[in-house]
Order: structure tokens, then C-alpha cells, then sequence
């Protein structure tokens, strides 16, 4: 047998040595912070003292307004992209449940799924035929919950979800 004879004061002196190592990088946010201005600071010279090709394009879809602006640099190595969505009402505008039925009923036509747009079709042709009872029970459901009978809530929520599928 072959004896194995250990200097456990060099193997401390290395695990005391690896975890100086490892955790002196400790910062603080300022420190961070500006490292990461430094980093980003680069992006500014570029655009610094020229005008930088602006390409601006603006739409309205389902969700409300939006516009798109893109900065691109001189020699073209770096573009800068701001997205931004608005809304008339300043919220973005909520589809209801038959817009979006109908929504997945013209994207199930257009990739030619036309079982799922039969299922799609039958449901909208149920949902608005409830349309005045589930008008109904949904004043109802909010009366009660102005109320707090939570318990009617409940059983209006229900029954309204099942006129609804």
C-alpha cells in the first residue's frame, strides 16, 4: 500500500488564495454605473457632430398608434432603433372576445385550416346570439360585485363563460 501524505497548509493556502480572487471584483453601483457609461459612451461619438440618417415610419393597427424611428451612422456599422406605442385614449384598446374570434377565424381561412374555421364560425354565431343575455348577466355580475355578494359574482362569471364558448 502506497501512503499519500498531504500538506494541508498548501491546500488552504490555495483556497484561501481562489476565493481572494474570486470575489475582489465586489462593486458598488457607482462603479457599475460608470463602467457601463464608458461602455455606451463609444455610441455617442459616433453620432457626434454629424447628422445621422434618420428614418422615421409611423401606423395604426388593432393596438393603437405607433411610430418608429432608426438612426443609422455615416458609414452605416451601427443603427439605433426606438419603437414607441400610443393610443388615442392613452391605454392600449382591449379586443373583445368576438373581434377576436373573428381575428383567428380570418388567420385560420388565410392558412387554409377551414376545420378550425368552421369551429371558429359556430362559436361566433353562438356568441352573438347570447350577446344580449351575456349584456345582461354582465351589468348583473358587476351590480353584485358593487355589492359584494361575491358568491353571485361567481356564478354569473360562470354562467357567462359558458354563453361565451
Amino acid at each position: 500500500m502506497v501512503g499519500i501524505k498531504l500538506d494541508y497548509t498548501k491546500i488552504n493556502n490555495k483556497i484561501t488564495k481562489n476565493k481572494k480572487i474570486m470575489f475582489r471584483r465586489r462593486k458598488n453601483f457607482t462603479d457599475l454605473f460608470s463602467e457601463f457609461d464608458s461602455m455606451f459612451s463609444q455610441f455617442d461619438s459616433i453620432f457626434e457632430g454629424t447628422s445621422p440618417k434618420t428614418l422615421k415610419e409611423e401606423g395604426t393597427d388593432e393596438l393603437g398608434d405607433w411610430s418608429k424611428e432608426t438612426y443609422k451612422s455615416e458609414d452605416g456599422s451601427i443603427y439605433i432603433t426606438n419603437f414607441v406605442r400610443t393610443s388615442s385614449s392613452g391605454q392600449p384598446r382591449k379586443i373583445g372576445t368576438l373581434e377576436q374570434l373573428k381575428m383567428k377565424l380570418q388567420e385560420s381561412i388565410e392558412n387554409e385550416n377551414f376545420e378550425e374555421a368552421v369551429k371558429l364560425r359556430h362559436q361566433i354565431k353562438t356568441f352573438e346570439s347570447n350577446k344580449e343575455k351575456i349584456n345582461k348577466l354582465d351589468s348583473e355580475l358587476k351590480e353584485s360585485i358593487k355589492e359584494q355578494n361575491f358568491e353571485r359574482a361567481v356564478e354569473l362569471r360562470d354562467e357567462i363563460k359558458k354563453l361565451k364558448s
